[in-house]
């Protein structure tokens, strides 16, 4: 096993007001050439075991105690016990663990380690303990004695342990589910508000909306409670859309959900219903196997690049030795491989995997799902709410195909089946083909409805995909059955409907997009749609222009007189866009939608972190009225905002909108920009307000109290949380700004981001005669201990005052002066450091009485 060294990076873990750079060349000079050529030799691959050897007696004359040369001589160390890290493998992040170190601050490969970074259990010869503990995770394994590639970097200030190991100390696809992170408790409100006001001579009208979304997590359930209240012109409505509650059972990639749900069968789904389901958690669902296997040799720890048309598709950290990796997914199966090593002094070996030994990618299995419920209805529908029972299931045919099948029964004699072939045809199209018969109450016979699809890029420049669906008169869905009072009438339904699309992209004539799609229905009327788009690219602006038309034709002799709504609608727009840099630009348009044509300006900007605006105005040809609008969005650490007003020769408008978050937890209500999801956490920054943090679901600012809501986590995938270090105050910094979270779904977190609060100051000493310490001089505390030295003309800088102390110089082995010096009430936050006067006298009694009364 190889540990790494950086030495450098244990030093303010040691010594809290130590300037690391002035010991570090303190200690460098007291290093024979011979430890130098052993430190260069031991940074080039040897093993780092061995201590650096330092001349003790420099170091004395230097007024430097030798034990901190000691503490330099080893590789930097965490702390004995347990610690949460943040964990690497082979280059990939594997979330946060609960590690384990020794009194020697050496790493406890045990369960959970091993389990959290989807490792191999070694067998149980190379237990470091065996028999001494019947709890499974005291046991450290020997990792690196079973797996002897296996090499170990501990980098303690940014908490983090970095492994590389090889390939067969990797568990297989299949057996890693991960250690998700459960738990954890909280309550949230969603919200979503919105207004609109308009008025338009003697009429006005006003309308009024709030949706919101009640819930909490706790022991990794999901509660939620979704509401819609809407207020107008004609009165108001409330409305609960849904309440269920929800968790997943990760061993078996199962989700149950209770309550008022709609169905997610793989076939028959979106049918509301009050009661349970258990269906396929889609975060845990993994591909079958397959994909190329490439193996090789790597002199060093080495980086390997896999590419494909010269498209990166996969890459990897593996250990010195013969490496194996398999499953690789390539974009085709025509194209060979190529395979870089790259080696830890930058040497490159290169070498081709034909195409002919690839297995195209295959396709997931969605699993089995269960439904019973009874039909839900929304408003004051007086129909059939029948009992209904739903299951379904998929299997793998071959690598590149999956078939899908689904039943649905009802209390009401509705029966339905549904059949579902997807097939990858090669790695650029794929087929999907479906079937769901019926069998109604009040239909004789059964009826049938058929789709297809087919999707397909051409070339690198061309796409197309054609898709259509056709249903027999006596075809029903379980909602055409639920009122018991009108007989179903299927004459308005679609018989029959037909698309087809296409995308042509061009470096030079641009990008062009058209849509086409037809339906006919039982009664005989025809509905056409038809859209073309094409947009270009030049220089110093952007050209868009695109054109629709929409057609009915009716059947005669069912409806024989045409309304205005049926005859055909063309319209056209054509727009320029001009960049003005810095996130500013303008746009002139015209559209021509029938008889009516309209043209315009506006300018956007959206140059501003957390605000952007645009103002337009636009004219109507055929009336000569002007309209004036103006848009102004704000992002705030507490919500989203926008505004909006428009004002033309007859009529104005004004409307808002406010949505984002209230969540409750342990330390106190936050409020949040974001709609939180499944799964959050509560992300604190110490107490200091106004700290941005990068999430998964945008930027966000820490509250008053320091903390902020992450209002997503990925389930059962890692997330990363950033702490942007740029806009932190002068006087804190943060041990690790960046954390790696894998939550499972409906877990609460709190992420600690440690913060450091420093007094920085630079000290001028002179002596009552004006002088000034010698260069190299030691500075130490009131217990002897080595602060740090004195540098160039008599400065001597500390880290962090708050914890310096009485503080004294030694100038020989017998010979002191205290330090005193005057420290201002307010901290001067604009700068680094502070910068201050100190004297050094040589009567200790009197100086501490003084140090005492001023600092």
């Amino acid at each position: 096993m190889i540990v790494k060294p950086w030495a450098t990076r244990g030093c303010t873990a040691l010594f809290s007001n130590l300037s690391c750079s002035s010991l570090l060349a303190s200690l460098l000079f007291s290093l024979s050439d011979e430890v130098l050529a052993q430190a260069a030799t031991a940074s080039t691959g040897q093993p780092a075991d061995s201590l650096a050897q330092f001349d003790i007696q420099m170091l004395k004359h230097r007024g430097i105690d030798p034990g901190v040369a000691q503490y330099f001589a080893a590789a930097p160390r965490f702390g004995s016990g347990n610690r949460r890290v943040d964990l690497w493998v082979n280059g990939n992040a594997r979330g946060q663990v609960e590690a384990r170190f020794d009194d020697q601050g050496q790493l406890c490969f045990n369960r959970a380690l091993l389990d959290q970074g989807a490792l191999q259990i070694p067998k149980a010869q190379w237990q470091k303990n065996p028999g001494q503990s019947p709890d499974i995770q005291a046991i450290c394994y020997d990792f690196a004695g079973a797996y002897p590639q296996t090499e170990v970097e501990l980098l303690p200030n940014s908490q983090q342990v970095r492994l590389v190991v090889s390939q067969d100390a990797l568990r297989p696809v299949a057996e890693d589910r991960g250690v998700y992170q459960g738990g954890g408790s909280g309550g949230l409100i969603n919200y979503e508000l919105q207004t609109y006001t308009s008025k338009s001579g003697s009429y006005s009208s006003n309308y009024h909306s709030a949706n919101t979304e009640i819930g909490f997590n706790l022991g990794d359930w999901i509660v939620r409670s979704r509401q819609s209240f809407t207020a107008n012109d004609n009165g108001n409505d409330f409305q609960t859309l849904y309440t269920y509650g929800q968790t997943t059972f990760v061993d078996q990639a199962r989700t149950l959900q209770v309550g008022e749900i709609n169905i997610s069968d793989s076939v028959l789904s979106g049918v509301p219903i009050t009661g349970m389901q258990l269906m396929p958690e889609a975060a845990l669902q993994g591909s079958s196997q397959g994909g190329a296997t490439v193996n090789g040799i790597a002199q060093t720890q080495a980086r390997v690049e896999v590419r494909q048309a010269g498209a990166l598709i996969y890459n990897t950290v593996v250990p010195a030795g013969p490496f194996s990796l398999s499953d690789i997914r390539p974009l085709n199966s025509n194209t060979d491989l190529e395979v870089r090593v790259i080696e830890a002094d930058g040497q490159e070996q290169r070498f081709t995997v034909a195409a002919a030994s690839l297995v195209r990618t295959s396709l997931s299995t969605p699993g089995a799902s269960f439904s019973v419920g009874k039909l839900r209805t929304f408003d004051s529908y007086q129909g059939v709410k029948p009992l209904i029972a739903t299951a379904s299931d998929g299997w793998l045919l071959g690598s590149s195909s999956k078939i899908s099948a689904g039943a649905m029964l009802a209390d009401n004699d509705y029966q339905a089946a549904a059949l579902e072939l997807d097939s990858v045809l090669s790695p650029a199209t794929a087929l999907t083909l479906r079937t769901v018969v019926s069998r109604a109450p009040r239909v004789k016979g059964t009826g049938t409805q058929a789709s297809a699809s087919l999707s397909t890029r051409v070339s690198e420049k061309i796409s197309l995909s054609v898709n259509t669906t056709l249903q027999s008169r006596d075809y029903r869905d379980l909602l055409d059955t639920t009122n018991r009072h009108i007989d179903y009438d299927p004459s308005g339904l679609s018989r029959e409907q037909y698309g087809v699309s296409a995308t042509w992209s061009d470096p030079l004539l641009g990008s062009f997009n058209s849509n086409y799609s037809t339906s006919r229905s039982f009664a005989g009327h025809a509905t056409d749609y038809l859209s073309a788009s094409w947009s270009k690219s030049f220089p110093h602006f952007n050209l868009n222009a695109s054109v629709e038309k929409t057609s009915r034709n009716l059947n005669r002799n069912s409806q024989p007189r045409r309304t205005r709504k049926d005859q055909p609608q063309t319209a056209m727009y054509l727009s320029l866009s001009v960049p003005l840099g810095g996130g500013r630009s303008t746009r002139t348009y015209a559209n021509k939608r029938s008889d009516r044509t309209r043209y315009g300006a506006s300018f956007n900007d959206s140059s501003f972190e957390r605000f952007n605006y645009n103002v337009a105005v636009e004219r109507e040809v055929q009336d000569a009225s002007q309209q004036l609008s103006a848009n102004a969005s704000l992002l705030t650490p507490y919500a989203q905002t926008s505004f909006g007003a428009s004002r033309s020769d007859t009529s104005n408008s004004f409307n808002a909108r406010a949505s984002g978050a209230m969540v409750l937890h342990g330390q106190g209500l936050t409020l949040s920009p974001y709609q939180v999801q499944d799964s959050f956490a509560i992300a604190s920054v110490g107490d200091v307000p106004g700290i941005k943090l990068q999430t998964p679901s945008g930027p966000v600012w820490t509250d008053s109290a320091g903390r902020a809501v992450v209002a997503s986590l990925n389930p059962y995938r890692s997330t990363g949380v950033q702490v942007e270090t740029k806009g932190l105050p002068r006087n804190i910094d943060i041990q690790n700004g960046h954390q790696m979270l894998s939550a499972s779904r409906g877990s609460v977190h709190q992420m600690d981001f440690e913060v450091l609060k420093s007094r920085r100051v630079l000290l001028h000493i002179t002596d009552s005669k004006g002088g000034v310490p010698a260069k190299g001089a030691s500075v130490l505390d009131a217990n002897g201990e080595f602060i740090t030295s004195v540098i160039d003309e008599g400065q001597i800088y500390l880290n962090n005052l708050e914890h310096a102390g009485p503080l004294r110089v030694q100038h020989s082995d017998d010979q002191y002066c205290q330090l005193s010096f005057e420290v201002p009430d307010e901290q001067d936050l604009e700068s680094y450091f502070e910068t201050l006067n100190a004297n050094c006298a040589t009567d200790a009694e009197s100086l501490m009485a003084v140090n005492g009364s001023t600092r």
